[in-house]
């Protein structure tokens, strides 16, 4: 191994102490938290070492969320590949969304502390509602794919696609945010989101935007457990 080689080595183990000692910190205080001088004290180094190998704490705040989210996204995708011929575009909604929720709210997640977190390096990683978002973010992109499976909604546009998989990401997140129950309402709450999703989805395949500036839905339930989309 050459000296080169070497020293990349060891400045990359560096990197990874780092942004594992800033990892510790968000989970037990929070992103807000946060700080050079907290992470240097914790590694028992001088800032000045931790300023040689990051800008600041934007730098590592941006590392760790591209690390932790990628992670997340990669293991709901692969899931999603496996299971591509095994199971119908329900389960695989209904999978990924109670995958999702259940790894987001896991004791050991730093899911809430990073979503609710306004930083511009942050929101650069986590905004999904905009319009173009299931080209630059892999969870909409997830969705889309899964979605375009649905019978009905597979010829709808892809804009139309984008938005439904926005509104069903935003409901998850908001019962992501509030799921602090004890285990058993909690499975309860997610087994009740996930059928209320594809309740959704069915009256999305009979739903028609109207012409103009608003559109309106109303999901109608027969009584047989069917949903009309007026």
């Amino acid at each position: 191994m050459s000296k080169e080689q070497r020293q990349e080595q060891e400045r990359e183990a560096m990197r990874h102490l780092i942004l594992t000692t800033a990892g510790e910190l968000v989970a037990e205080k929070g992103i807000k938290q946060l700080s050079i001088r907290k992470i240097a004290k914790r590694m028992d180094y001088s800032a000045g070492i931790i300023y040689h190998y990051f800008q600041g704490k934007e730098a590592i705040v941006e590392q760790l969320l591209q690390q932790g989210y990628r992670e997340l996204i990669d293991g709901l995708t692969a899931r999603l590949h496996t299971s591509q011929n095994e199971e119908s575009a329900e389960e695989k909604l209904s999978q990924s969304l109670s995958q999702f929720i259940r790894v987001t709210t896991a004791e050991e997640s730093q899911y809430r502390n990073v979503m609710l977190n306004d930083s511009p390096a942050v929101l650069n990683h986590t905004a999904v509602l905009h319009k173009g978002a299931a080209l630059e973010r892999n969870a909409i992109s997830m969705l889309c794919s899964i979605l375009r499976q649905f019978k009905g909604i597979d010829a709808r546009k892809e804009e139309e696609m984008e938005l439904t998989a926005q509104v069903i990401w935003s409901a998850a997140f908001g019962l992501i945010m509030r799921l602090t129950v004890p285990e058993e309402q909690k499975e309860a709450l997610i087994a009740r989101h996930v059928e209320a999703m594809l309740l959704m989805r069915g009256g999305l395949e009979r739903f028609r935007p109207l012409k103009g500036r608003q559109s309106r839905f109303c999901l109608t339930i027969r009584p047989g457990g069917d949903a009309d989309g007026i």
